[in-house]
């Protein structure tokens, strides 16, 4: 049987209990679909006739105009993993540094490079420490971060995640930062690094639309960089119509509503707040999160089953390298679905940790 390792695996999900879950094991702004980005969608239709831009020009133009951004520094693709694989076969990275946990799509990706891992500790509430400088060294190739990291949500201090930039280009060290969850942030302008794009070429941005406008469906990313030789290699690592036209129509589409991830993010605050204390309240070890998904700790290592039962999907993290049996992440959505998945809850935690 095919081994699936994310959230939102739905299908199997209905295909076993006979009805479609509160998906709560997906990270998707649960406030849906803009309505213009909808409405873009659905005229992209009528010119599906003809074959998608490879060069995605509309949609870099609109990325540029809203990130501020050159559109040159731009490559898209099909969802930021399209972009991870193409960036592994361009750069073929011999020796990488990873923290853990985090996305597992980096590895899988960097499949025939030596992998070094920098290990996170629960002690710190997962968040990444100034150790990690100590292991930035000539002999890598790369560091690859994500920041708000998955699955714990935890950013980097912005003068540390400079600092990190600063000694990987001091080494020859390619920086591969994943702000794919940044536009979650309330404070989201602190912490990405695009203002460092011009000054270091060697800097390697993803982005994507796919949880902010709620279209994991479509399949949209990108990745920034000064760096013109890399993105022309980027273009030629696959196939040229990558994205497609709806996809394209999408992103123009999200980058023309920048007021919504502020108001999402304001929104996700507050259902944030709210469903950590009732995780709490539980006796659940919940750590600090600071994007659209709270990582806690259970004693009861088939909690996921359990409320699997009950119509809910939350995502077993034991499969990510650093965590084991018993960590949970869960999406932060409605007050609704927060407050159904707690009284289920209530069932099976009490004061357990």
């Amino acid at each position: 049987m095919l081994n699936y390792v994310h959230g939102g695996d739905i299908q199997t999900y209905i295909d076993r209990h006979g009805f479609a879950p509160l998906d709560l094991s997906a990270n998707i702004n649960p406030f849906g679909i803009p309505d213009a980005v909808r409405a873009a969608m659905h005229r992209a239709v009528d010119n599906c006739t003809q074959y998608p831009d490879p060069f995605c020009r509309a949609a870099r133009q609109a990325i540029g105009a809203r990130e501020g951004v050159n559109p040159d520094f731009l490559y898209c693709g099909n969802g930021a993993a399209d972009v991870l694989d193409r960036l592994a076969a361009v750069l073929k990275p011999r020796k990488v540094l990873l923290t853990a946990p985090t996305f597992a799509e980096y590895e899988r990706t960097l499949s025939g490079a030596e992998i070094r891992v920098h290990n996170l500790r629960e002690t710190d509430g997962f968040a990444l420490t100034e150790r990690i400088l100590g292991e930035i060294s000539p002999d890598l190739d790369a560091v690859y971060l994500c920041n708000p990291n998955n699955p714990t949500g935890r950013t980097v201090k912005p003068e540390l995640l400079r600092e990190i930039v600063r000694k990987c280009t001091e080494n020859g060290v390619k920086p591969v930062v994943d702000e794919c969850f940044n536009d979650f942030l309330e404070d989201a302008a602190q912490h990405t690094l695009k203002d460092l794009l011009e000054s270091d070429p060697g800097l390697i941005i993803l982005r994507a639309y796919t949880k902010m406008y709620a279209v994991p469906g479509v399949r949209f990313g990108w990745c920034m960089t000064a760096d013109a030789a890399l993105i022309e290699k980027l273009y030629h690592a696959g196939q040229p119509w990558n994205v497609s036209v709806i996809a394209q129509a999408c992103a123009v589409a999200a980058a023309n509503e920048p007021d919504w991830a502020a108001e999402t993010a304001k929104r996700i605050a507050e259902e944030r707040r709210f469903l950590s204390d009732g995780l709490a309240a539980h006796g659940l070890k919940v750590f600090p999160g600071e994007a659209n998904f709270l990582l806690f700790r259970s004693n009861d290592t088939g909690l996921h089953k359990k409320l699997a039962e009950h119509g809910i999907m939350i995502r077993n993290c034991d499969n990510y390298r650093g965590l084991s049996a018993g960590y949970y992440r869960v999406a932060v959505k409605t007050r609704e679905a927060s407050e159904r998945l707690l009284q289920i809850i209530t069932n099976y935690t009490q004061c357990e940790v």
